[in-house]
């Protein structure tokens, strides 16, 4: 291991001349070039600090997953200071606007000189990293300096079978670790798997659902928010036809389908199979107030919230085809009754939960999006019961993951 550790090493500084300059060039066409240097531990602080928790999120995803952490955080401890580094600079400006944390900078990659120095002038009690970012050198300088956990630790069955293979290289970062949070039961399986042990390794759950969202409604969406609306959301290749297939049979009850691909780039795909069906589409940047199309596809992100929050009927994509599903409690925040096909794992707490509250309409075929799509919402449903569930779980996940934090007025 020492030895793979030096050759990673004299890689990583070999590189470092290359990537400098051609990094810079990119950066700068996107402009992103002010806080580009962060990324080689050129980073500015704005003040001093007697203690701080760090969170390191890839990207945008995971920074909005913490808020819930992060809020409690600043109530329970409001001594301490937040702070918040990512991979990108989308990722920054999210953390930046959302999280609002005393400090949020570009991680300085693998860099361990500046990992130690950061972790040592912020004063780091905990660093947590949100989801599996498996930076050797950030793991072992966090290690050795601060207590580190891993939340909503997940792994693929893909990433699952490489760390296997490469067990004498995962096992060694993974044990770095003082605890580890996991998204399922499923994940802690497969971590204890590697590790060759369950000690330290906790299931919490996928916490990307704590947060009800605030949303705006575009001006072109208000002028159709009488109309009934069928937006089918975060869809994989191979449901899209069973969406259009099922709302050609639904139109009465239906005025609009929205399409909202998890991947912009089959947008063009989707249209051409909405134009075979003999229906009228746009895309949804294209469309204008009272638009008379019968199906739009969506070319825009940001926008799957405020569509939800405007239909009457929603299905949750990659759950039909095995993706392992996506966040229905981004619709039931809107009090909206959900289909979703029978892969939800990724979520599967809130799907049991949701269907104990009869809230959750589960599609195995297109008769059953059919039925689900003709199906009067009644007024029985127990939406009060569903939350107050769902406060306790993200309750009990939030104080088993801040217990981690030293509180010295408790010794511990």
């Amino acid at each position: 291991m020492i030895i793979l550790k030096i050759f990673y090493n004299i890689f990583i500084y070999l590189l470092i001349p290359v990537a400098l300059p051609v990094g810079y060039i990119f950066a700068y066409k996107r402009g992103e070039q002010d806080s580009y240097f962060e990324r080689f531990g050129f980073i500015k602080l704005k003040k001093s600090y007697d203690k701080s928790v760090w969170f390191h999120c890839a990207s945008v995803g995971e920074v909005r997953s913490i808020k819930p952490l992060v809020d409690e955080l600043r109530k329970r401890y409001p001594d301490y200071g937040v702070i918040c580094s990512t991979i990108t600079a989308t990722g920054k400006e999210m953390a930046e606007n959302y999280l609002r944390p005393d400090e949020a900078f570009l991680l300085p990659i693998e860099n361990s000189i500046a990992i130690k120095y950061l972790i040592r002038v912020l004063s780091t009690k905990v660093l947590f990293i949100v989801d599996t970012e498996l930076w050797p050198n950030l793991i072992s300088a966090a290690s050795d300096n601060t207590k580190l956990c891993l939340i909503n630790g997940r792994l693929s069955e893909k990433s699952f079978k490489r760390y296997k293979k490469l067990s004498f290289i995962f096992r060694s970062l993974l044990k770095r670790f003082d605890k580890i949070f996991t998204k399922s039961e499923a994940d802690s399986e497969k971590f204890s798997n590697i590790l060759g042990t369950k000690e330290n390794i906790f299931n919490t759950g996928n916490i990307k659902f704590f947060e009800p969202s605030k949303v705006t409604i575009p001006e072109v969406l208000r002028s159709i928010k009488n109309k009934k609306i069928f937006i089918a959301g975060s869809t994989h290749e191979g449901e899209e036809a069973l969406v259009i297939r099922a709302y050609a049979k639904c139109r009465e009850n239906i005025d609009m389908l929205f399409i909202a691909p998890r991947h912009i780039n089959r947008v063009d795909a989707i249209v051409a199979e909405v134009e075979k069906e003999g229906m009228s589409v746009k895309k949804f940047s294209q469309m204008y107030s009272d638009d008379s199309v019968d199906v739009v596809v969506v070319d825009s992100m940001g926008m799957l919230e405020s569509l939800y929050s405007i239909s009457q009927k929603i299905f949750i994509g990659g759950s039909f085809v095995n993706v392992g599903g996506h966040n229905i409690f981004e619709a039931l925040q809107f009090r909206k009754i959900v289909a979703a096909g029978r892969f939800m794992d990724n979520f599967k707490e809130i799907r049991d939960i949701a269907q104990q509250h009869r809230l959750l309409f589960t599609i195995n075929n297109e008769k059953d999006l059919v039925e689900y799509l003709e199906k009067k919402q009644e007024t029985e449903y127990d939406f009060s019961g569903f939350f107050y569930d769902l406060y306790k779980l993200n309750k009990n996940k939030t104080d088993l993951i801040l217990d981690e934090i030293p509180n010295e007025e408790y010794g511990n």
